[in-house]
C-alpha cells in the first residue's frame, strides 16, 4: 500500500502507512522550522553586523561563572563570567578576562548556568561594557559559540541559534562597508544552520574585521 498524503491518514486504517506519514510529517515540522532558541527576541544578526558591532570577539575556556549583584545595587543581579583566553579577534583581553552580564529580572539563572559552564570552550562577540561595567554577547544567543570536538579531533563551532541565517545578508553588508571578502554568496549559504569548522569561522571573522567602518 502506497501512502502519499494528510488524508491518507485520515482515511486508511493500515498502520503501517499511518506511521510513515505521522514520521514524515513530524521530520517535516522539526526540519523545516529555525531552533527554538532562535526564534529571538532580538533582531537577527548576521556574522557581518556582529563582527563589526563588537567591540571584542574573544575564544577561550570558562573557567569560573559567579552570579551576584551589581556592585553597588544589591536589586539588580548579574553573571560574572571568566575566560582563559586563547585567542583575541578583535580588541584587547587579558589572559583571564571577564566580563559581568545583566541578569533580566525573573530569569532562571539555570539559563546561565547550561550557557556559561566551567571548561566550556566559547567564542563570544562581545558589547562594549556599559557604563556600569555590563557586558555581554550582541543579540544574546547569537553572539555565544560554542567549540565543540568531534573524535577525531576536528574542531565545530555553533552559535546558540544553531548558526540559522548566520550568513544572510553578509555579501551586501560588506558591499555596504565598500569591502569585499573572499567567500562566495553560495559558499556562505553551504555553512549556514550547522556546525562549521572552527578555522574556516575565524579565518572569515578575521576578514570581515579588517571591513571599513568596523570598530
Amino acid at each position: 500500500m502506497i501512502c502519499s498524503t494528510v488524508s491518507d491518514l485520515k482515511t486508511r486504517t493500515e498502520p503501517r502507512c499511518r506511521l510513515k506519514l505521522l514520521v514524515s510529517l513530524s521530520l517535516a515540522v522539526v526540519f523545516a522550522a529555525p531552533p527554538a532558541r532562535g526564534q529571538f527576541l532580538y533582531r537577527q544578526l548576521n556574522l557581518a553586523e556582529m563582527t563589526q558591532r563588537a567591540a571584542l570577539i574573544v575564544q577561550g575556556r570558562v573557567t569560573a561563572v559567579r552570579h551576584e549583584p551589581l556592585p553597588g545595587y544589591s536589586h539588580i543581579d548579574t553573571v560574572l563570567v571568566t575566560l582563559e583566553v586563547a585567542e583575541t579577534l578583535k580588541g584587547a583581553a587579558d589572559q583571564n578576562y571577564s566580563f559581568r552580564e545583566f541578569v533580566p529580572p525573573g530569569q532562571s539563572r539555570l539559563v546561565h548556568k547550561r550557557t556559561y559552564l566551567p571548561g566550556e570552550q566559547l567564542l563570544l562577540f562581545l558589547s562594549r561594557p556599559s557604563r556600569y561595567g555590563l557586558s555581554g554577547p550582541l543579540g544574546k544567543q547569537q553572539g555565544i559559540f560554542h567549540i565543540k570536538q568531534d573524535s577525531r579531533g576536528n574542531r565545530y563551532i555553533a552559535n546558540e541559534a544553531g548558526n540559522f541565517h548566520l550568513f544572510e545578508g553578509v555579501h551586501e553588508a560588506v558591499a555596504r562597508a565598500g569591502g569585499v571578502i573572499s567567500q562566495q554568496p553560495s559558499q556562505l549559504k553551504s555553512l549556514e544552520n550547522r556546525p562549521i569548522p572552527l578555522t574556516k569561522f575565524v579565518s572569515i571573522v578575521k576578514e570581515l574585521r579588517n571591513l571599513p567602518g568596523a570598530e
